[in-house]
Order: C-alpha cells, then sequence, then structure tokens
C-alpha cells in the first residue's frame, strides 16, 4: 500500500477524479470521497464478538478513520492518507467491514492525487474484505478508467448494477463504456483474424495454395459451416 506523495489539486469538490482525461468521457467528479456520515459500516456479529482490548483497538480505528475525513474533506489528502494507514494498524483483522472502509478511503485519495494504480490496489484490498462494497467497485472502476482498462472498469460498473440497479454513477459508466469496449473487442477480433490468415497463407504458400483456394459455407438448417476447396 503506497502512500501519497502529492497534496491535493485543491478543486474545492469532494469528487475523485482528475479533469484532464482523454477517452471521451466526463470527469469523474461524481466518484464521492470519504465523509463521516457515508463511511460508517453497519455494526456485526463479528465486531460485537471481539475481545475488549479489540474492541477498545477498533474504537480508536474509528477515531482515526474520522480524523482521516476530516483532513480528506479541508483537501489535506496527505494527511488524510496518514490517518487512514494508522486507523489500518490499529484495527483488528476480524473488523473486515472497517478495514474494507479504511483502504476504500485509500483508494479515494489516490485517486485525488491521480495516482491510479494505487487506488486500484487499495479498492481491490477493500473488496477482498468485502466483495459486495459499491463504494469501492466504483472507487476501482474509476481508476481502472483513467488508467485506459476499460473491460476491468466495465465490469466494476456492471457488479454495482446488479447490486444496486438505481445507482446512477455506475448506469451512466455502464452506458458510456460499453460501445467503447464492444467496438475495441471487434477491432481486436480483426486484427487476431487478419494475422491467423496471413499465418495460415503463410504456411499454404509452402505448397502453392492460399486461404483464398478454401470457402467456409454455413448451412442454413443447422447453423454449421462446412469448408469447401476450389481452385
Amino acid at each position: 500500500m503506497a502512500s501519497t506523495s502529492t497534496s491535493s489539486s485543491g478543486d474545492g469538490t469532494h469528487g475523485i477524479a482528475p479533469q484532464d482525461v482523454t477517452l471521451a468521457k466526463p470527469p469523474v467528479t461524481e466518484v464521492t470521497g470519504p465523509s463521516s456520515k457515508e463511511e460508517e459500516p453497519a455494526k456485526t456479529p463479528t465486531a460485537t464478538a471481539l475481545s475488549e482490548d479489540n474492541l477498545k483497538n477498533l474504537e480508536e480505528a474509528e477515531r482515526l478513520k474520522k480524523e482521516g475525513n476530516e483532513h480528506y474533506a479541508k483537501d489535506d489528502i496527505d494527511g488524510a492518507v496518514a490517518k487512514y494507514e494508522e486507523a489500518l494498524q490499529k484495527a483488528p483483522e476480524a473488523s473486515t467491514k472497517q478495514r474494507a472502509v479504511y483502504y476504500a478511503n485509500l483508494a479515494a485519495c489516490h485517486l485525488k492525487c491521480k495516482q491510479f494504480e494505487d487506488a486500484v490496489q487499495d479498492s481491490t484490498a477493500a473488496l477482498e474484505l468485502d466483495p459486495t462494497y459499491v463504494k469501492a467497485l466504483m472507487r476501482r472502476s474509476a481508476a481502472y478508467e483513467e488508467l485506459d482498462d476499460l473491460e476491468h472498469s466495465l465490469a466494476d460498473s456492471q457488479k454495482v448494477k446488479e447490486l444496486d440497479p438505481d445507482n446512477a454513477l455506475a448506469n451512466k459508466t455502464v452506458q458510456r463504456l460499453t460501445p467503447i469496449v464492444n467496438e475495441r473487442r471487434e477491432k481486436m477480433k480483426d486484427e487476431m483474424l487478419g494475422k491467423l490468415k496471413d499465418l495460415g497463407n503463410t504456411v499454404l504458400g509452402k505448397f502453392g495454395l492460399s486461404l483464398d483456394n478454401f470457402k467456409a459455407e454455413k448451412d442454413p438448417n443447422s447453423g454449421s459451416y462446412s469448408i469447401n476447396f476450389k481452385q
């Protein structure tokens, strides 16, 4: 888990994505950063089963998280990162929901500082602890998109749609990325077929033949193909 070494851009918002992205998409300012109200995990049986010492450590970790949120709200990203990392060090391993929040908050900080690979790493750590954590999925989706890994970005947003069909940001992301991803898939398929054709012609050329000597015909009844040879 890498610490940030740059400060916030000071754009005065709690949006995470930078403003200078190409890829024919709007700035991902809808991805929210951490706040004390929205980042409070639900109490779980795991938390209530902790020992007295671990409960004290968890309370301290939650206090550190809230301090981190206050730093984030003031655009003090380095200060926020320090508090979230302290919270992770303090929180018991069994407090998976809370630890997932701390990792997701670190991901928000990395997004703010355009450290997209680190954002993916910390979002993934959060999702390993809480696979249905919508904010972690959306933050990782935003980071993947900035890294031009549109396949994974789309997959994360589609997962959010499954978990929360009314999620506006996920719906917009899926709508925006689906045609781009499909176009890239088609282009990749055409490139692969072209390479295979070149390879086939290279091999067949040794026998005075080419792929043009073979014609694929589809059976309208079965849908299967037959290969016919022609001179």
